[in-house]
């Protein structure tokens, strides 16, 4: 008996040791599975994550190929679907359509969407050159204006030939000497250190500018004396570029003013940009130069075609046969064969002289194409007023021996009256050109331009550039958001004389297919947003996305009222 007792004892003492194992066990699977289960759901969750950020990036990307498709149209077309300046069909647009059957064509709220936004225009309706813009304190802290609006931001592309060329205006200095330094120190917030600074990493260093606020940059390198502060300057060009703001919400957040404030008052002794600025909860305006980028670029031009997207008649055209054939097909024949015949013989000397009208009563005639071209035009402009006489030969010889060849003046159809240069004039610069390039580059497009920008366009001075804007945005003309056909509004309004026009026209357009503007994806306040700036080059078709730039690493800067409200 004793033998069995202790048998039994053992058997309940190694049953308790294999239920504590089992407890033990249990409790490292569950703890295993909770740690799988935990894991599987972060990882859903950062797949969920994911997902919407492919889906933001994705939305603001379908809405850089809708800028690029819009861009692409002719300027008519652009026109008919309500501009792209400030449009509201760039706003809140749905890039997917509802998985629902009943409803896949209709977008819900939880569609995944985009906006196609750009800074309001600084200056371009503006009269005085060089304005500052003011961003009040409630705007910095809210980023919306009183009325709850869209703020300092509209859905629209910015005109990059409404800004100077950079390479451009480089020519035009080497052209004009000096012309780029004088231009660059017209720019808000801007210093001849800064300008040198700047003009030396482009390039220009080997140019001695007159005494007359001539440039000190060849000096301080020809005294091989060494630019304490350049780290300084190029970290202020930096801050001017963007105006301040570093994360391209188009508005100044309380942490870039204290930035733009230590940045823009550590120049020492230069009261030009020692700006004051108030803190953000401050009741005053905090006021900074409107950013450089507004004012200049490194991408510009238009194609050279029609409003309609018809290429342009060359004037020039060796063929005056397949020229005249061209311009028959778009003008009356009168124009076309005053064309030929100033091709043939060239304007006379009295063209030249001011204040010279066409009569009415000179003969128009057949073209002789067996006659070669002798003249070329410089500009469509050369038409206006010109006077064309031909060689007429009298089929009975003169009596006393002289020649019987005399001279013929033909009816120049396009006159110098302003009355009918009114009726012809834009329908001549829109259809033909002097440029046999598909496509310009660094003109200049006066029907966005600021002041500021029209007044480095050589052959215009400030006073003119105010004069431009004023006709420009005067009720008795478009706005200046409505960009106008051709440059034949100066003429017509009696902003210019032809002299000047003449002068100016090398230089100025008034079309561009070249943008930039940002695109926001985005879905609600709580899922990723994906904001990028990219350039829409459609100088050729099919248009080219270039330099894409993206921001909201930085924060998701735009609110979800900016986003969906009208712009103002």
């Amino acid at each position: 008996m004793q033998r069995l007792t202790v048998t039994f004892g053992f058997s309940k003492r190694r049953s308790a040791m294999a239920l504590l194992v089992v407890v033990v066990l249990t409790m490292l699977i569950a703890l295993g599975a909770y740690r799988f289960s935990f894991y599987m759901e972060s990882q859903y969750r950062l797949t969920r994550l994911h997902e919407d950020q492919v889906h933001a990036r994705l939305a603001a990307l379908s809405g850089l190929e809708l800028a690029a498709a819009i861009a692409e149209l002719t300027s008519t077309e652009r026109t008919a679907l309500g501009g792209v300046f400030d449009n509201p069909a760039f706003r809140h647009v749905a890039a997917e359509a509802s998985t629902d059957v009943a409803t896949r064509n209709e977008p819900t709220n939880n569609s995944w969407r985009f906006g196609l936004v750009s800074p309001l225009a600084v200056g371009a309706n503006e009269a005085s050159v060089g304005a500052t813009s003011a961003i009040s304190s409630s705007a910095i802290s809210t980023g919306t204006d009183a009325s709850g609006g869209a703020g300092n931001l509209r859905f629209g592309f910015e005109n990059e030939s409404a800004k100077l060329h950079v390479p451009t205006l480089l020519e035009w200095d080497r052209r004009m000497p000096g012309h780029a330094r004088a231009t660059l120190l017209a720019l808000p917030g801007a210093t001849e250190q800064l300008v040198d600074t700047w003009l030396r990493g482009l390039g220009v260093t080997k140019r001695r500018v007159g005494t007359n606020g001539g440039s000190s940059l060849l000096d301080r390198l020809e005294s091989n004396r060494e630019n304490s502060d350049q780290e300084s300057n190029t970290d202020q060009l930096k801050g001017l570029w963007y105006g301040g703001d570093l994360n391209q919400n188009y508005q100044l957040d309380p942490l870039e003013v204290r930035l733009s404030e230590q940045l823009f008052t550590a120049q020492r002794g230069d009261a030009r940009t020692s700006a004051s600025l108030a803190p953000a909860n401050a009741s005053t305006t905090t006021a900074l130069p409107p950013a450089w980028m507004r004012f200049v670029t490194w991408h510009s031009g238009g194609r050279n075609e029609t409003r309609t997207g018809q290429p342009r008649i060359n004037l020039n055209e060796a063929n005056l046969q397949s020229l005249h054939q061209k311009l028959i097909a778009v003008w009356p024949a009168d124009w076309a064969n005053f064309v030929i015949a100033m091709r043939q013989y060239g304007p006379s000397a009295s063209s030249t002289r001011a204040g010279v009208t066409t009569p009415a009563t000179t003969e128009s005639v057949s073209p002789d194409f067996s006659k070669p071209a002798t003249y070329a035009f410089k500009s469509p402009l050369d038409l206006v007023g010109a006077v064309v006489q031909i060689p007429v030969t009298n089929p009975q010889p003169a009596a006393d021996g002289k020649s019987n060849v005399t001279t013929k003046r033909i009816r120049n159809p396009f006159s110098s009256d302003l009355s009918e240069v009114r009726n012809y004039l834009g329908r001549v610069l829109d259809a033909s050109t002097t440029d046999p390039s598909p496509f310009s580059i660094g003109r200049v497009d006066i029907s966005e331009a600021p002041a500021i920008v029209l007044s480095g366009v050589p052959g215009i001075d400030p006073a003119l550039a105010q004069q431009i804007v004023q006709q420009r945005s005067s009720n008795s003309g478009t706005s200046s958001t409505e960009p106008r056909d051709t440059i034949a509004w100066l003429l017509e309004g009696g902003v210019v004389d032809l002299a000047k026009l003449k002068t100016i026209e090398p230089y100025i357009t008034s079309r561009n297919d070249v943008y930039t503007v940002q695109s926001v994806g985005y879905r609600d306040h709580l899922s990723p947003v994906y904001r990028c700036t990219a350039t829409i080059d459609a100088r050729q078709i099919p248009a080219q996305i270039r330099n894409q730039q993206i921001w909201h690493p930085w924060d998701r800067g735009f609110t979800m009222d900016q986003l969906n409200s009208p712009a103002p």
